[in-house]
């Protein structure tokens, strides 16, 4: 089984311009044939997008394209998550959600939930999907802890998950801890050589380890290896 997982930035594809004058329009028959390519070259049985932010067609047009199951974490601002899966799905949640007071940056904006997929007749695997406040500290830290809680209930559930996405931090910070608590293993720290930069590889302004894939205790045991995509067409510096 492969997993990945994928900020997709709103399918707008690098550089910007080229790829708008290449592609056409956001939603263009382009584009979907384009996006469809890239999936089925990374060849993941279950592949965690985060601001998939495109409309409910675009997004069934790819997953009918590549034959897999489909489900969308809505965010309450306008960075969905999307999971497409080999797997059929029984069930999903969203952990993001619109607060009463508009003044404030809710918790979890941009988006956080799960889906339970079905391995085999005896065997469910729970995906859960994060994408952490890329500047707030202090708002991770609630959001850290929020997801601690519901990471926790899900393994009583279910002892297979992997959570992963966009976690907009380094493991210095409370919701890698939090995960490794509750014993879960960093794949590329196991078994992808050490952590590598997931973003602005040159080192133009982080080149940090910001986006993670984490499998809880039952599943530490099956993994082979980990690695950050960096063929042509995947890298940008």
């Amino acid at each position: 089984m492969r997993i990945g997982t994928y900020n997709i930035l709103r399918f707008q594809g690098y550089p910007g311009g080229a790829a708008a004058a290449a592609l056409g329009d956001a939603e263009s028959s382009e584009r979907i044939d384009h996006f469809v390519r890239v999936f089925r070259e990374l060849d993941c049985d279950i592949l965690a997008l985060q601001e998939g932010g495109v409309s409910a067609a675009m997004m069934q047009h790819i997953a009918q394209a590549l034959d897999m199951y489909l489900v969308t974490i809505p965010s309450p601002v306008r960075w969905p998550g999307q999971i497409l899966s080999r797997f059929p799905v029984t069930e999903s949640r969203v952990f993001s959600h619109v607060v009463p007071d508009a003044s404030a940056v809710p918790p979890l904006s941009r988006c956080a939930g799960a889906a339970r997929l079905q391995l085999g007749t005896e065997e469910d695997l729970w995906v859960f999907v994060l994408h952490l406040h890329p500047h707030d500290r202090a708002l991770r830290r609630t959001e850290a802890q929020f997801i601690a809680e519901r990471v926790r209930g899900q393994v009583a559930d279910c002892p297979n998950v992997v959570g992963l996405g966009h976690f907009n931090c380094t493991v210095e910070e409370p919701v890698h801890r939090y995960l490794m608590d509750l014993g879960f293993v960093n794949a590329m720290e196991a078994v992808g050589g050490g952590l590598r930069p997931t973003v602005d590889t040159a080192g133009i302004r982080f080149n940090k380890a910001i986006d993670h894939i984490y499998v809880s205790p039952s599943m530490a045991s099956r993994l082979h290896s980990a690695r950050v995509i960096e063929t042509e067409g995947f890298r940008h510096d």
